[in-house]
């Protein structure tokens, strides 16, 4: 078991444990999450220590924290984001949803940290928007 399902996993046996059928999002977020419905894109997460987060912004809280790992993208959003600097000297906002490839619950992390074909891409070609 690695680290972000060992960080995700007990916050689901709690909800479970108190009568909680799923895990809820807090009362105050600002956008809800939207469920994975399609298959996703494996991309590769191109750098060290990325912060996967709760929600596409820099002020979510951090669910876990990885480096160099193939990842399961199943959309991205540039919707309520924040905008991150890139490789090239400018700022891109698309944030990508992604789990675990062996399954975890769902994150979110900027694009400039994922490589499919290019690092650092605005929008991901092949992957849905949220």
């Amino acid at each position: 078991m690695n680290t972000f399902q060992r960080i995700l996993m007990p916050a689901a046996a709690a909800a479970l444990l108190t009568g909680g059928g799923a895990l809820a999002a807090p009362a105050n977020a600002a956008t809800p999450t939207p469920t994975p419905t399609s298959t996703p894109t494996i991309v590769y997460l191109n750098a060290s220590d990325v912060h996967l987060r709760e929600h596409p912004n820099t002020h979510s809280i951090i669910l876990a924290t990885l480096s160099h790992t193939s990842l399961a993208d199943w959309c991205q959003t540039d919707k309520n984001t924040t905008p991150i600097p890139d490789p090239s000297g400018g700022t891109n906002r698309w944030w990508s949803k992604i789990t675990l490839v062996t399954g975890s619950d769902v994150a979110w992390v900027s694009n400039v940290f994922l490589w499919e074909g290019q690092q650092g891409s605005q929008k991901i070609a092949d992957i849905p928007d949220c």
